[in-house]
């Protein structure tokens, strides 16, 4: 045990170690009431090359996941694999350590995204009351990035007193949609979880 919090605390796997400290602090300050729940939420409507950014954070699950949610399970994920190089002949938070770190991050990215998948209808947003006549199929959507060539995109339903988001794709694969425009929601595939927008006739 002792090898272990040696392990944890020398040269660059204090960066896991950190990492997890942070998260520790942050939950323990929520279940006593210094924090609230969401204090450290991210907007992520950013305008920075939008269909790249956006189609990240749909496949990591950070649009349906809350972000501490989501780093809470990486950190905890990403100081596990981090922990494991000791059993390595390298030595224990050296140079070779470091350059090991960047692979486990990325793996870490990885398993998190798979174990987070169950959680989205936890934290998904109750299509039902958002939307009228109980659906969001026939609604209009405002969109948040560009979407085209089968790419998926990201669209908005803008409700009094709440937004909700939503994955999208062309309906039909000529179609070109550019970022804030008005689309119409024309069918979803349940499976997928992926509403099918088409041109609003003028």
């Amino acid at each position: 045990m002792s090898e272990l919090i040696n392990n944890a605390v020398k040269g660059v796997n204090i960066i896991p170690t950190v990492l997890l400290g942070l998260v520790l602090f942050y939950w323990i300050t929520v279940i006593i009431g210094v924090f609230d729940f969401d204090l450290f939420e991210l907007d992520f409507d950013v305008d920075v090359d939008a269909d790249v950014f956006q189609g990240i954070l749909v496949f990591l699950n950070l649009r349906d996941i809350p972000f501490m949610v989501f780093f809470s399970i990486l950190s905890f994920i990403f100081w596990i694999l981090s922990m494991m190089l000791y059993r390595l002949p390298i030595t224990p938070g050296g140079f070779i350590n470091g350059l090991i770190l960047i692979p486990i991050f990325i793996v870490s990215l990885l398993i998190t995204k798979v174990i987070t998948r169950p959680l989205k209808k936890l934290f998904k947003k109750d299509y039902e009351d958002i939307a009228p006549n109980g659906g969001v199929v026939g609604q209009l959507v405002t969109l948040i990035t560009n979407i085209g060539d089968g790419r998926l995109g990201q669209g908005e339903i803008k409700r009094d007193g709440a937004s909700l988001l939503i994955n999208v794709k062309a309906e039909k694969d000529e179609d070109i949609f550019i970022k804030n425009e008005i689309a119409y929601v024309y069918r979803k595939d349940d499976d997928k979880n992926i509403y099918y927008i088409i041109k609003i006739e003028e």
